[in-house]
C-alpha cells in the first residue's frame, strides 16, 4: 500500500507540474512518515546533502563552465572551419559541417542545449540564406546536438556513473563509439535528405586548406585530448580532469585568444552556477528517493511484474523502450534517468543481465529520443527558439533521426560490444 501511495504522489505532482525533485521528495517523505521517524525532515536532507558530497559530481559544475567558457571565446568558428575542410564536399555540405561541428563541440561542451545555443544561431540562418527549409535546418541542428551527452565529457555520463557507481572512464570509452556511430549515421541520413533536395554541395578543400583548418582548431581540440587521455589513461580522476579543463579553457580564451572578458566570464559563471545547481539538486533528492526504492524493494517488484508478463528479455526491454520514450517526451533526460534509473538500472543489471555501463547507454539514447519530440523536447524547443523556425516545421523534418536514434537503441540493447568493447580492452571496469 505504501509503495502504491509513493507512486501516486510521484506521477501525480509530477502531472500537477510540480518539478521532478520535488515530486521525488515528497515520495520519499511518504515512505519516512509510514517508518514512523522523528525528525523526518533532517533525516530527509542529510541523505540528500550526504549523497552530494561524492567527490565525482565536482565534475558536473567544472564540465559545464568550460564548455561556457569555449562557446563565448569564438571556438565554434574554430571547429566550424575544420568540419568544412572536412565533410563541406559532400551532398549537403553545410548541412553536414553541422553535425560535424556538433561532434567537435560535444567534446567540449558536454550539453545539448549548449550546442544548440552555440550552432543553432551560426548555422540555422546560413542554412535557410543557402536554401535549406527552415524546419530541415531546425531539425539537424536540434538532432545533431542531442550528440552532446554521448560524446565525452557527457554531463549526463558523469551524474549516471557517480549515482550508480558506474567508473566515469569506462562511460566515457563507450562513449566514443556511441557518439561516433550516432554521428555516422545522422550524416547518412543528412545525405539522403539533401540528395533528394537536390541541394548543392561545396568544392572540395584542398590539402592545405585542410592543414590550415587543422592549425586554428587545434589548440581547442587539445582540450578533449587532455580529458580523455588523462581519464581512460588512469592518470587522473574525471573531477581532476574537470579543473584542468576549465584552467585550460581559461588560458586559451583569455591569455591566447583575448575573446573573453570579464563580463563574458561573470556570465559565464552564472550560467554554469544555474544549470548545475538545476542538476544537483535533482541528483541529491535522487540518492535519498533510491535508498527508498532499494528499502522497499521495489526494482523487483517491477522485475517481477515484468516477468508476469513476458520472460523473454527483449519484450522486457521493448516495455521499457516505451515506458521511457513516452516519460522522455514530456521530462528532462537527466531527471528522468535520476527519477527511474533507481528503479530501472537493478532490473536490467540484475535481472535481465545487462552490464552497467550498457545499461547507462540504453537510458541515455532512448531518453535522448525526448529531446527531439514535442511537447518538451529540451533541444527541438531551443532549436525553434535560436533559429526562429516553427517546432511543427522541424518536428515534421527530425523523424528520421528519431529513427535512426530509436534503432541504435536497440543495437546497444541487442550487440553488448557496442559499448562494452573499449572498456573491456581499456580495463575500465563497469562491465558487471
Amino acid at each position: 500500500m505504501v509503495i502504491v501511495l509513493m507512486l501516486l504522489v510521484l506521477f501525480g505532482t509530477i502531472i500537477l507540474s510540480v518539478p521532478v525533485f520535488g515530486a521525488m521528495g515528497l515520495s520519499t517523505l511518504v515512505h519516512w512518515i509510514d517508518q514512523g521517524r522523528e525528525s523526518i525532515l533532517l533525516i530527509f536532507n542529510q541523505q540528500t546533502m550526504s549523497g552530494l558530497t561524492g567527490f565525482t559530481f565536482l565534475a558536473v559544475p567544472m564540465f559545464l563552465l568550460t564548455g561556457e567558457l569555449m562557446s563565448r571565446g569564438g571556438i565554434t568558428d574554430r571547429l566550424i572551419g575544420l568540419a568544412r575542410a572536412f565533410v563541406g564536399h559532400f551532398t549537403g555540405g553545410l548541412a553536414q559541417v553541422n553535425v560535424l561541428s556538433s561532434a567537435f563541440f560535444a567534446t567540449i561542451s558536454g550539453s545539448g542545449q549548449a550546442d544548440v545555443a552555440a550552432m543553432g544561431s551560426v548555422f540555422i540562418p546560413a542554412m535557410k540564406k543557402e536554401g535549406y527549409p527552415g524546419g530541415l535546418a531546425g531539425a539537424i541542428t536540434a538532432s545533431s546536438a542531442t550528440l552532446s551527452p554521448v560524446i565525452p565529457p557527457g554531463v549526463i555520463m558523469i551524474v549516471y556513473g557517480a549515482l550508480f557507481g558506474v567508473p566515469i572512464a569506462a562511460m566515457f570509452a563507450a562513449g566514443l563509439t556511441v557518439g561516433i556511430l550516432l554521428a555516422a549515421l545522422y550524416m547518412l541520413v543528412t545525405y539522403l535528405v539533401c540528395r533528394k533536395l537536390g541541394i548543392p554541395r561545396y568544392n572540395r578543400a584542398t590539402l592545405r586548406q585542410i592543414v590550415m583548418a587543422f592549425k586554428t582548431a587545434l589548440l581547442p581540440l587539445g582540450l578533449p585530448i587532455l580529458i580523455l587521455g588523462g581519464i581512460v589513461g588512469g592518470i587522473v580522476t574525471a573531477t581532476e580532469a574537470s579543473a584542468i579543463a576549465v584552467a585550460y579553457s581559461l588560458f586559451l580564451t583569455i591569455v591566447v585568444y583575448k575573446t573573453v572578458n570579464l563580463r563574458s566570464l561573470y556570465e559565464a559563471l552564472r550560467d554554469a552556477a544555474i544549470t548545475s545547481a538545476g542538476i544537483l539538486i535533482v541528483a541529491g533528492v535522487a540518492i535519498s528517493f533510491s535508498y527508498v526504492v532499494a528499502r522497499r524493494n521495489i526494482p523487483q517488484i517491477v522485475a517481477n511484474g515484468l516477468l508476469s508478463v513476458t520472460d523473454n528479455p527483449f519484450t522486457i526491454m521493448v516495455l521499457i523502450f516505451l515506458a521511457l520514450f513516452i516519460a522522455g517526451m514530456f521530462i528532462g533526460r537527466t531527471a528522468n534517468i535520476l527519477m527511474f534509473g533507481p528503479i530501472l538500472v537493478p532490473v536490467m543489471v540484475g535481472t535481465l543481465g545487462y552490464s552497467p555501463v550498457q545499461t547507462g547507454f540504453i537510458l541515455i539514447t532512448v531518453l535522448g529520443i525526448g529531446h527531439m519530440t514535442p511537447p518538451v523536447g529540451g533541444t527541438l524547443l531551443t532549436t525553434a527558439l535560436v533559429g526562429k523556425v516553427d517546432v511543427l516545421d522541424i518536428t515534421r523534418n527530425i523523424w528520421p533521426f528519431i529513427i535512426v536514434d530509436s534503432a541504435v537503441t536497440f543495437m546497444i540493447i541487442l550487440i553488448p560490444p557496442i559499448t562494452e568493447t573499449l572498456p573491456r580492452l581499456l580495463g575500465l571496469g563497469g562491465l558487471g
